[in-house]
């Protein structure tokens, strides 16, 4: 994920910790969604699965730094297969210096945590 679409992510994440309503979508945090949830999961996917958006993506404001995310993910074994998987995510923006961005993300069975700011960006299935 290049630099500039992460950063357009991270200033959505601060639009939605502000209160502002815009339509995710176009702001492409579902297809955010699809390259974060992506690397923060390669090492539990098998060969070949590959996330495409979230369907029905809704954001609920936890708190002061902390949004959470939930819809559908769909999952894509190679290009023969498809299904959707339950989605959620939390992300936690570190207010005092803005420096960690922490993203929780589970679809399905598989979980995990990293931060936007440091992940090394290693998915192996791309």
């Amino acid at each position: 994920m290049k630099i500039e679409a992460i950063n357009r992510f991270v200033k959505n994440i601060e639009r939605l910790l502000t209160g502002e309503v815009f339509d995710m979508y176009k702001a492409m945090i579902s297809s955010s969604f699809e390259y974060i949830s992506a690397e923060i999961l390669s090492d539990q996917l098998a060969e070949g699965i590959w996330y495409d958006g979230v369907s029905g993506l809704r954001a609920e404001v936890l708190s002061g730094t902390q949004v959470r995310f939930t819809g559908e993910m769909y999952v894509f074994f190679e290009q023969e297969k498809n299904w959707k998987e339950p989605f959620e995510s939390v992300v936690t923006v570190n207010s005092e210096n803005q420096k960690q961005v922490l993203i929780y993300v589970r679809i399905g069975e598989f979980e995990g945590t990293d931060d936007l700011l440091t992940m090394e960006w290693w998915y192996r299935n791309t």
